[in-house]
């Protein structure tokens, strides 16, 4: 009797870390020893009929506005990957400002492309620490608030080990890649399946494929989501304080 009561109070004790998810903490993407994803993530679920649109650099800001206005249209979010420098106050032009703000308070979601375009594995580890969180600090100052950046897209795709090991001292314990990139409309519906992470940039070209795919994906019944939706992970939760990289970079260094 006494054996089959601690039994029961064992497996419940046992509950919580058996299911628990993998949750992210508020800055950056930090997760839990039962993190489910690989380092190099190339697309969700295949179980759920869900996709990711992302759009990669943002140089040429007319194509960002009209992807966000596209997709919302269709009940849809899509990720930005914003090269960091771009969202500089000298580098903003008439608008954009605000732009950016209107789409961090969207149901859209804004992650990072590092802030320079450059191929990181080629860097030195304390550039691969500093262009991978110092967007962070940019786009709060940007918006006026902390808006933790959940995910990291790598340019060119580039990452090695010893770059994931400076990414999981900023908290960046993955990079976000793509299983689906083309400008051929016809190549795109081809490919794409539950779960695809399909990759864009912010110029003419992409601009005129996503015309005739985003309401193709509409009516194959997929949901267009984040991201963050689309690996499950917490509401994203913004908060007053900014980030400032001068405070927080000799903690990172010393890692």
């Amino acid at each position: 009797m006494f054996k089959r009561i601690f039994l029961c109070l064992l497996c419940l004790c046992l509950l919580p870390s058996c299911f628990a998810e993998a949750v992210p903490e508020s800055m950056g993407l930090d997760w839990q020893e039962n993190d489910p994803w690989p380092h190099a993530i190339r697309n969700g679920s295949r179980d759920e009929r869900r996709v990711a649109v992302t759009m990669d650099d943002c140089y040429e800001f007319e194509y960002v506005q009209k992807a966000w206005e596209l997709i919302t249209s269709y009940g849809g979010s899509i990720t930005f990957y914003p090269v960091g420098e771009l969202l500089k106050e000298e580098k903003l032009k008439g608008g954009d400002k605000e732009l950016w703000q209107a789409i961090a308070a969207s149901s859209s979601e804004i992650g990072t492309h590092t802030h320079h375009h450059n191929r990181m594995t080629k860097e030195t580890q304390f550039n691969q620490i500093l262009y991978s969180k110092y967007p962070q600090h940019v786009l709060d100052h940007l918006l006026g608030y902390h808006y933790p950046i959940r995910t990291l897209r790598p340019p060119f795709g580039s990452h090695d080990a010893v770059f994931q090991k400076q990414l999981e001292k900023v908290g960046y314990h993955h990079v976000i890649l793509w299983d689906v990139d083309s400008t051929d409309a016809d190549e795109v519906k081809k490919n794409v399946q539950n779960g695809s992470i399909i990759l864009f940039h912010a110029r003419k070209a992409d601009w005129n494929c996503l015309q005739k795919v985003i309401p193709w994906l509409a009516e194959q019944g997929y949901e267009m989501v984040t991201i963050s939706e689309l690996l499950n992970l917490p509401p994203l939760e913004p908060v007053d304080e900014l980030f400032d990289w001068s405070v927080r970079k000799t903690e990172y260094l010393n890692k």
